[in-house]
């Protein structure tokens, strides 16, 4: 008679432990005005701010991107993992580069430089804002606008991909506006002439940030030549080389599938630009960061291989956008290179995002299944005890 004493009353304090545990299950799935399901995570809705220092700030539950303050360049990794601990990304604007296309590939080649010109040789200003629709935020932007010549020339630590000073002062006048924007839902976009739609594509919501470059005022040498953005993709960029090299860059292309890293390029090395090749079953380019002990995609750099070209009195016109790269000790330099727009305008749409399903797990994604688990083992020890006293 004692041993079943003890056993139900065991049984009944393992019942009063667990049952905190089983109510946190409840509220989670019975949430207050939510019955279907647990309630709406404000971490979904896109928020940002300022820092002191200029820098922008926006997060969503998936994605954390840190703009600079001082020239055009975004820092990105999972909001999940503390800080970018195991995986931080950067995407940085370096250079604006007029060149003659002399070998015809209509891509950008060191060989064919006529003028370049630092972007960190210049003043940025950067705005943030919001859309919303109702009381509910639907979209995040923050913008780069080029302004004057910096007075103490380029910053220190920004590394031009280029040799040489290049024609600050020639391209002072040079318009450049970098509008990004991150969406709480999907985004599904077109790229469209007065002859029609001629590009697709789409934004993941919350987790790809859409940039809208704007160039304009742009003093071509000749009536041939054509213009290019030079971008440097790297990983850890924020936090130096504690994690350098543990993602691999991914071209996937058309013809060939390219992969590599900083880690194997010597510093006596001459190397040139290689032409990305567009894949033909869709309008969306890409280069993707793929871990190299998972082999999963996380982070990557996109952009849509059309363009608006807009000449002062004329309709618009969609043109082609070709990229070359070349892996760099310092990253992935890419060019986007777009055709001759004299006094006029052009438009293009690149992006930065993260892969949603590679989002590291954190303790509070084990924690409803812990509750379950523990709800269930409850019962467990309860039906046992029951079945064991009846059997006495």
């Amino acid at each position: 008679m004692k041993n079943r004493t003890k056993l139900l009353l065991t049984t009944i304090l393992a019942l009063f432990l667990l049952a905190p545990l089983m109510v946190q299950v409840d509220a989670l799935q019975m949430g207050p005005g939510n019955p279907q399901g647990p309630p709406t995570d404000p971490g979904k809705i896109p928020d940002h701010e300022i820092g002191p220092n200029g820098t922008v700030w926006i997060k969503t539950d998936i994605i954390t991107i840190m703009a600079n303050g001082e020239f055009p360049s975004f820092h990105f990794w999972y909001t999940a993992d503390d800080n970018g601990a195991n995986a931080k990304f950067m995407l940085s604007y370096n250079a604006i580069v007029e060149f003659e296309d002399a070998n015809g590939d209509l891509a950008f080649q060191s060989n064919e430089t006529l003028n370049f010109a630092p972007l960190a040789a210049y003043e940025w200003i950067l705005q943030t804002g919001e859309i919303t629709d109702g009381e509910i935020t639907t979209e995040v932007w923050l913008k780069y606008t080029k302004s004057g010549t910096r007075a103490d020339g380029p910053l220190a630590g920004v590394e031009p991909a280029m040799d040489g000073p290049g024609s600050v002062h020639e391209y002072e006048d040079v318009s450049i506006q970098i509008w990004a924007h991150i969406y709480l839902e999907d985004y599904y976009g077109a790229v469209t002439d007065s002859n029609g739609v001629k590009a697709n594509y789409t934004i993941a919501g919350g987790s790809e940030l859409k940039m809208d470059i704007m160039i304009g005022n742009f003093p071509f040498s000749t009536e041939t030549s054509s213009v290019a953005l030079q971008t440097l993709l790297k990983e850890n960029g924020a936090a130096g080389d504690m994690n350098q090299n543990q993602h691999r860059y991914m071209t996937r292309e058309r013809t060939r599938n390219m992969t590599g890293d900083s880690s194997n390029v010597s510093p006596n090395m001459t190397q040139s630009e290689s032409m990305f090749m567009n894949r033909v079953e869709n309008h969306t380019q890409k280069v993707d960061f793929t871990n190299t002990e998972t082999g999963t995609v996380e982070g990557f750099f996109s952009w849509v291989d059309k363009a608006i070209i807009t000449l002062p009195g004329e309709e618009s016109e969609v043109v082609d956008v070709t990229v070359s790269y070349v892996p760099t000790m310092n990253g992935l330099a890419l060019y986007l290179a777009y055709p001759n727009f004299d006094n006029g305008t052009l438009l293009h749409d690149p992006s930065i995002g993260l892969i949603e399903d590679s989002a590291p797990l954190t303790t509070t994604d084990f924690l409803p299944s812990l509750y379950l688990i523990a709800g269930i083992g409850a019962v467990a020890i309860a039906i046992v005890g029951i079945a064991f006293i009846r059997r006495k």
